[in-house]
């Protein structure tokens, strides 16, 4: 199991020996993200280089060997493997083209964000330039295995010159929030550009919805958009189910596939993808909830205020 914590650390713990070892840490902000590799030997995170960068690193899980991915222009954060272990993508803050201001002279970024990848091999081509295919090539489909039959996936990495293979995907650049991969496909949330006269800076009961998630296919060279007014989503591990929540709704669908819009106005059950959240039930037990507010109190003193010299304090 890998985590990440508030003191910026990557941490690995091993479940069989019950042992946990730190992996990475910055001294200046939190990991921006980690991700598995599918054959889990790599993990790839976002880690600070300073307090206003941070790049992708890739560590070898097996030995602990670090190796960096990304030269960072300000942020690279994200990271998340392709499913056939042939790209890295992340997005990146480094997108400078300056809008004017309405109001004032004035220039500035509100968009600066773009879907970035990176090929793990050298010998991989570019894949967002077509490639000419004869035409009896484009009703084949791959050849499937057996049942029962499986191949272990090895994912081997090139990083002699890696930070050159860095390549902007061809959408525009924006506010893009998520971003995770399924087969031949990315799928990635942007938000619009508001005001801030009327946010809510102390929300505390229904998130916004207000992100659009789009997808790129790699085989059509396309992007669309799929949802609107989502407020964030997530991929099963198997990467064939998707769930979004939209406010303090939860929905299911099958991952990157346009459901159909009429659908969306059902209720709950398989054919709209809605969850009936009214079918939650929680068991309360309030000793042992004591129990876990006491230990809680104290974790949060040790972990964010306790030091020995009583921060040279005289209590």
């Amino acid at each position: 199991v890998a985590l990440t914590n508030h003191r910026n650390e990557l941490i690995l713990i091993d479940l069989s020996s019950k042992q946990a070892r730190v992996l990475d840490r910055s001294p200046y902000a939190p990991i921006a993200g980690f991700d598995w590799s599918p054959d889990g030997r790599w993990i790839a995170y976002s880690c600070a280089l300073s307090f206003h960068t941070s790049a992708i690193r890739i560590c070898k899980v097996e030995t602990g060997e670090i190796f960096p991915v990304t030269r960072p222009v300000l942020q690279d954060v994200s990271p998340t493997f392709d499913p056939d272990g042939k790209y890295l993508y992340f997005l990146s803050y480094r997108e400078f083209d300056p809008v004017y201001d309405n109001l004032h002279f004035d220039l500035g970024f509100p968009r600066g964000v773009r879907p970035y990848l990176v090929t793990l091999k050298r010998d991989l081509p570019n894949p967002f330039v077509p490639v000419p295919k004869a035409p009896e090539e484009k009703n084949q489909k791959s050849e499937e295995k057996k049942d029962g039959e499986k191949t272990e996936q090895v994912i081997e990495i090139d990083f002699e010159g890696i930070e050159d293979r860095v390549l902007a995907f061809p959408v525009p650049d924006g506010r893009y929030q998520q971003i995770a991969a399924i087969k031949n496909k990315v799928l990635y949330t942007s938000l619009p550009i508001e005001g801030s006269l009327a946010m809510n800076w102390f929300q505390l009961t229904e998130p916004p919805a207000k992100a659009t998630l789009e997808v790129y296919d790699f085989e059509s060279l396309k992007a669309e958009t799929l949802i609107s007014g989502i407020t964030n989503f997530k991929l099963s591990d198997d990467r064939k189910t998707l769930v979004y929540r939209a406010g303090n709704r939860l929905r299911v669908l099958k991952a990157g596939e346009k459901p159909d819009e009429k659908s969306a106005s059902e209720p709950p059950g398989k054919k709209s993808g809605w969850i009936d959240l009214t079918r939650v039930r929680v068991s309360v037990e309030p000793p042992a909830e004591w129990r876990q507010m006491f230990r809680e109190a104290w974790r949060l003193q040790r972990d964010h205020f306790w030091t020995e010299d009583m921060a040279d304090v005289d209590w």
